[in-house]
């Protein structure tokens, strides 16, 4: 919001997967208009420290997640390295700030099993994430819109562990 540059997000394509901010770079996770129109979004972390955003549709909505979890990624267009020295990722909406005047507040993990189903928006504002990582950098490879069946659907965002791994 500040600044302009919520512009700047915004207009740009869906194959621009990062962003120069701050002398340092951020990965873009766009929605895909596609799949939902409210992009309601599911993080989850691997065994091995793969992040995966899903945004997902469709009536057996844990199972739709389940799919987008173990569909291979060998076709996945490959996006751009994310360098991380903090030893956290914060994950956002582009619509406002990761500080200032206008930043959401970040929000630790929540483990637990894969919702039901995508449930309605939030009345509240949203939060963010904030997420210990265990790798140093991620490399992104991006799934969009993927037909499961007539009724489902999803894109992903995989966040794939590329330096030494942090102490867990």
């Amino acid at each position: 919001m500040s600044d302009g540059e919520y512009e700047r997000i915004v207009d740009m394509p869906p194959e621009d997967t990062s962003i120069a901010v701050a002398g340092s770079t951020a990965l873009l996770v766009g929605a895909d208009g596609v799949v939902r129109d409210d992009s309601w979004m599911e993080v989850f972390e691997s065994a091995e420290g793969t992040l995966a955003i899903v945004q997902a549709s469709g009536p057996d909505y844990r199972g739709t997640l389940e799919s987008a979890l173990h569909h291979s990624s060998t076709t996945d267009d490959v996006g751009d390295a994310l360098s991380i020295p903090s030893g956290d990722i914060a994950i956002f909406s582009a619509a406002l700030d990761g500080t200032g005047e206008h930043a959401m507040p970040l929000s630790p993990p929540q483990p637990g099993p894969p919702p039901a189903e995508h449930g309605p928006p939030s009345r509240e504002p949203d939060t963010g994430l904030l997420l210990p990582t265990r790798s140093n950098g991620y490399r992104l490879k991006v799934r969009w819109y993927t037909k499961i069946d007539d009724q489902s659907c999803f894109a992903r965002w995989l966040l794939l562990p590329t330096h030494d791994r942090r102490p867990t």
